[in-house]
């Protein structure tokens, strides 16, 4: 399995600089965020992220993913994005999150952003670009295993690919195993996050909260969710989203803040020799 960085908590940093982080970090390659504020964002994708993978490339790194913009669910501006991945040898793409409000509806919700994911699968097709969908736990459809095959059953898996997220998992409660035996034919890529649930302050509302941590600092047995991974054959990409506390523990919500983790470099470091350790036991 390669031990690959998402670069959100990088944007600050040139494609060229961004690989050497990810290399100084111990990292395979990079999960490239195209978002407003990045060097790589959706108005320069069909330039900036070929010419950025040329540079990765001679770096010696790979680029299994491009993650989209949390609200990317419109696919009738969704072409320029995956031509761009296309033509940069990225293989798929991370959508948005479908919202799920209070008093909606859910069936009439997914059905409708399953007609959305019917033509991200055709743009998949034409492009040779795999639309993903990401286990994120809250009020999004496809907040856990369970939720995303309502999203994703019945897709060709070459078009449409589940990419689950152990730290999400655990903070909705889903058996490890058993979510990954719910997406085994969609299985693309894996999140690397921990999460658990944080004692407030007095007064705060309910006495504990979901937060991220460090690697192996949260709730995800990772010895064993990995070798889960290694029963089912799955050598592919692993990626860190360096998601961890601040001063006070972060509150699940899709893409909260913005502001850098501290001691991120140090952090996203050890997390990636935790992996290799846990990697090179299982191997």
């Amino acid at each position: 399995m390669y031990v690959v960085l998402n670069s959100k908590f990088f944007s600050d940093l040139s494609p060229s600089r961004l690989g050497e982080k990810a290399l100084e970090l111990g990292y395979d390659g990079i999960d490239i965020c195209v978002r407003e504020g990045h060097p790589i964002h959706l108005s320069n994708v069909a330039t900036a992220l070929p010419e950025a993978m040329g540079i990765w490339r001679d770096q010696g790194l790979r680029c299994p993913l491009a993650t989209a913009p949390v609200g990317f669910t419109d696919p009738t501006v969704a072409e320029t994005f995956f031509e761009a991945c296309a033509r940069s040898g990225v293989p798929r793409i991370k959508l948005g999150y479908w919202r799920f409000s209070e008093g909606a509806d859910y069936w009439d919700l997914l059905a409708s952003a399953r007609q959305d994911l019917e033509e991200f699968a055709r743009l998949s097709g034409r492009y040779g670009v795999q639309s993903c969908c990401h286990t994120h736990s809250g009020a999004c459809l496809g907040s856990n295993c369970a939720g995303v095959m309502h999203l994703v059953q019945g897709f060709d898996p070459k078009l449409v690919g589940v990419y689950p997220d152990f730290g999400h998992m655990a903070l909705d409660g889903e058996e490890p195993a058993m979510g990954l035996a719910m997406v085994r034919d969609y299985l693309s890529i894996v999140a690397v996050k921990d999460g658990y649930q944080a004692r407030r302050k007095s007064g705060e509302g309910p006495p504990h909260a979901a937060a991220f941590a460090a690697v192996g600092r949260g709730s995800v047995d990772w010895p064993r969710s990995l070798g889960l991974l290694a029963q089912m054959g799955y050598d592919g990409d692993l990626v860190v989203h360096t998601e961890y506390e601040f001063d006070e523990p972060i509150i699940r919500q899709v893409g909260y803040a913005e502001q850098a983790p501290p001691r991120l470099d140090s952090t996203a470091r050890e997390d990636a020799e935790y992996l290799r350790r846990i990697l090179a036991d299982i191997a």
